[in-house]
């Protein structure tokens, strides 16, 4: 998304945890975060976050703030349409991501669970990431909401 192009949402989007705490936090790259978080909650989108990365989600938010706000922002999420994935059947998947690429075991989930739905990944800087986008052979879709750390 940048000014010059109109932003066509992708049908079905996976949170890693990174964009929606720095949408939380107002952070850099809040604004595009929000505009796929616009996209679930008008139906434009099917919006998807495995519960791994809710955890994640969570605990960075209650640690920098407090339960009952990160609670509140999970609450807000389930209501416009973003719910956490118990999705039992990503776990050997998550690990033949660790086992090919080594990324976080968060990270390992977000993909297999984007790779399950047929969806779209929204991640951060995170350069666990790298070498997946660089590989030719692998088939999920990888968006970057920012470039740079906060």
């Amino acid at each position: 998304m940048t000014d010059q192009t109109p932003f066509s949402p992708p049908p079905k989007i996976v949170f890693d945890a990174e964009p929606l705490v720095a949408h939380a936090d107002n952070e850099q790259g809040k604004a595009k975060v929000s505009a796929y978080l616009d996209a679930v909650a008008h139906g434009a989108s099917e919006g998807y976050l495995h519960q791994v990365n809710a955890t994640e989600v969570r605990y960075i938010i209650a640690r920098k703030y407090d339960r009952d706000t990160a609670d509140q922002y999970l609450q807000w999420l389930s209501s416009i349409g973003i719910n956490p994935s118990d999705n039992k059947s990503v776990w050997g998947t998550a690990a033949d991501w660790v086992l090919d690429f080594n990324p976080a075991l968060g990270d390992a989930y977000a993909l297999a669970t984007a790779e399950l739905v047929d969806g779209t990944l929204l991640v951060g800087s995170d350069d666990d990431y790298d070498a997946i986008m660089a590989d030719k052979g692998v088939h999920v879709s990888i968006e970057r909401f920012r470039h740079t750390s906060a």
